[in-house]
């Protein structure tokens, strides 16, 4: 049997998340309103919040986002949240397929920032939590750049072309401006030898509830263990464990700016 909520949590949170949306303070009304609450159980939940130092009294029947709340946001990070959700289930991929996997996301150069790595003993890829890669001879690049908007694409595209890590890179910006617009169709990518050598690679977004991809998921093998086939046909187990960290992140539907 499920563990009941506690109703008056959820209001409170409710309550919170109006604050959060707005620049300037609201006033009590209007959140109890949009909350679905009458004003009398929305005041006596504020004033719990209130003595708490989640919110804070900034008028008659206003009110904004508190410093305790500020405090405890800055403790904390998207891509942290994102490692603690995601270790165990890439615990479990890497015992079920003997794969390294990785969870990504793209920083504000376009490289790929990886978040979270679990390995076999025998696995000797090069990489770990903290690095930065570049995105276009990535798996986990290419899931995340295909995602781009139109404007954004173009001007990374316009830097290339890129520059040959392997022999299989690609290396023409028409023909990774293709390979993109057909990662965003069928929702994974593939990275043959493109990174290294001897690696073969598959990664899948982990989305939003909107359907933004916020950051991506792989496995990886060297390329005597993993053939072309296997390689595309693990694209599919992987949406289920990227839907359970998505799920673990985001468990109300609920936008996260962190995500952004």
């Amino acid at each position: 049997m499920a563990t009941p909520e506690i109703k008056s949590v959820g209001k409170a949170f409710a309550l919170l998340d109006c604050l959060a949306a707005e620049d300037d303070c609201v006033s009590l009304p209007s959140m109890a309103k949009r909350c679905g609450l009458s004003v009398a159980t929305a005041h006596r939940l504020l004033a719990t919040l209130e003595a708490l130092g989640a919110v804070v009294h900034t008028g008659p029947g206003e009110y904004a986002i508190g410093l305790r709340m500020l405090e405890l946001t800055r403790r904390s990070s998207f891509e942290t949240l994102l490692a603690s959700a995601t270790m165990p289930i890439l615990s479990r991929i890497t015992r079920t397929t003997g794969s390294t996997a990785h969870v990504a996301v793209l920083d504000a150069e376009r490289m790929v920032t990886y978040i979270a790595r679990s390995a076999n003993r025998a696995n000797r890829i090069p990489t770990t939590p903290g690095n930065k890669l570049e995105a276009y001879c990535s798996g986990l690049g290419k899931v995340l750049l295909a995602d781009l908007p139109a404007c954004d694409r173009d001007t990374y595209l316009a830097d290339g072309p890129f520059p040959p890590l392997t022999a299989r890179t690609i290396v023409p910006p028409e023909a990774l401006d293709r390979e993109l617009t057909a990662i965003r169709d069928r929702r994974f990518a593939i990275d043959d030898c493109e990174m290294f050598d001897n690696l073969r690679c598959v990664a899948v977004p982990i989305l939003h509830p909107d359907g933004r991809v916020v950051a991506a998921l792989s496995a990886s093998q060297d390329n005597t263990e993993m053939s072309r086939v296997q390689m595309r046909d693990l694209a599919a187990p992987l949406t289920g464990p990227a839907g359970a960290i998505s799920s673990k992140l985001f468990r109300d539907g609920s936008a996260s700016s962190a995500a952004h």
